[in-house]
């Protein structure tokens, strides 16, 4: 799990400019047995046309300051492969241009507790 806190904590501090905010925390869900950690940042987002494919291998945002900022396009993949494996979800929101969220969801006990 270390990795993907690193994964997603990299992408928010390399997409927020200067002035903007990056913010991290967990916390157990009340209702459920699972720890939600979310990454938020005010960075450029994540054009809504191109949400579906962040997850799926060598995929890069298409803008000026994503390509300003050289990476493999695995870092969310692995990232999606880890929370899987650990039998947890990850969705995203995002607006361009205002910021984005990630959001793990993690069983406390295993995999078999999401489904």
């Amino acid at each position: 799990m270390q990795q993907v806190v690193v994964n997603l904590l990299h992408n928010a501090i390399k997409f927020t400019p200067p002035g903007g905010a990056v913010e991290v925390s967990a916390t157990p869900d009340p209702t459920r047995p699972v720890v939600v950690l979310r990454v938020s940042d005010t960075g450029i987002g994540i054009p809504a046309d191109q949400l579906s494919a962040i997850f799926e291998p060598f995929h890069q945002i298409d803008s000026a300051l994503a390509r300003a900022h050289e990476g493999t396009g695995l870092g969310l993949t692995l990232v999606k492969r880890l929370v899987d494996l650990h039998g947890g979800r990850i969705s995203v929101a995002s607006t361009e241009g205002m910021g984005t969220v990630f959001t793990v969801e993690l069983p406390v006990e295993g995999p078999a507790e999401l489904e």
